[in-house]
């Protein structure tokens, strides 16, 4: 696939969690143990850092 394993296992938590916040998901904590991430703030970071928006940003982004 041309990335590490971390990178792969964390763009499908990435894709999981934005269809969740796009279903309406909004206890971001409980989102974010679902998926595997140590906590939020963890989760909060990888989602910036593929997609360039906090979680909340994506929520309303996607609402509107």
């Amino acid at each position: 696939m041309g990335v590490s394993l971390t990178r792969y296992r964390n763009r499908v938590r990435v894709g999981r969690a934005l269809e969740r916040i796009e279903n309406g998901d909004r206890d971001l904590a409980g989102l974010a143990a679902d998926l595997g991430f140590s906590d939020q703030a963890h989760m909060t970071r990888t989602i910036g850092a593929h997609l360039g928006e906090t979680p909340t940003a994506l929520r309303t982004l996607l609402s509107a």
